[in-house]
């Protein structure tokens, strides 16, 4: 591993990282073309897995004459579903991050993270009560949650952190860029506001492109681990957010 494979987190963190977003978009099409495949069978993995959430699920709810609804026991429903598709989700982004390490992948690789099921779900439990909790608030902190911890379940796939190092080492590398993060979300957004004009069929193309670009930004921003050992504690048990 070379010094700047071995110092891309630091790079980050002080950025020195040269961001281009248009050459980011670029390779993740590239990736998305070269891996589409597997990419599009792990979508449809998650995609079945949200259907069948979604039918064990219906008993429980309750639609009133005026519209409004019941859901009984949604909590623990809830719960559970984090803990099925938590694991699923970081299979796919770390699909991403393979291919951008010219790592084979397959469909049986969004499979592979479910022994970190409950360090995955966790984070991704926390990750949500931030977002909401922000929502609530004013929106914006809301918005910036769900964008600040958009690596947060890469981190713990890869670099085994805890859920909070996780996700506050993922804070710390979007408000490096956040602006050109932000951008990135913005393509995307525009790219997922086509589905219900082609009746879902561009997800076909737009969920493998997604997982791609988290992958690429998670490899270009954070890189592998150096020497396969944890990564040291200043770098990302930091309790504090660089502005």
């Amino acid at each position: 591993m070379n010094d700047v494979q071995k110092d891309k987190l630091q790079q980050t963190l002080n950025r020195q990282y040269n961001f281009n977003v248009k050459q980011i978009l670029s390779n993740a099409a590239s990736l998305t073309k070269s891996n589409y495949s597997a990419l599009l069978q792990g979508s449809v993995v998650l995609f079945l897995t949200f259907v069948v959430i979604g039918l064990l699920a219906q008993p429980y709810i309750t639609v009133n004459n005026d519209g409004t609804y019941v859901f009984e026991h949604q909590s623990i429903i809830e719960i559970i579903a984090i803990c099925i598709v938590s694991p699923l989700i970081a299979g796919l982004y770390m699909m991403g991050v393979m291919n951008a390490r010219a790592q084979k992948t397959s469909v049986f690789t969004v499979f592979s993270f479910f022994p970190l099921l409950f360090l995955l779900a966790l984070t991704q439990l926390v990750n949500s009560i931030l977002v909401q909790l922000g929502l609530v608030l004013l929106i914006i902190p809301g918005l910036y949650f769900y964008l600040a911890s958009s690596f947060s379940l890469m981190l713990v796939a890869d670099r085994k952190l805890t859920p909070i190092s996780a996700i506050i080492l993922s804070c710390r590398v979007f408000n490096a860029y956040w602006t050109q993060i932000a951008a990135v979300y913005g393509v995307l957004f525009l790219l997922f506001l086509s589905a219900p004009l082609t009746l879902g069929f561009s997800l076909i193309w737009v969920l493998p492109f997604y997982f791609s670009v988290m992958g690429l930004l998670y490899q270009e921003l954070i890189g592998e681990q150096e020497g396969g050992k944890e990564a040291p504690i200043h770098d990302v048990n930091e309790s504090r957010f660089d502005a």
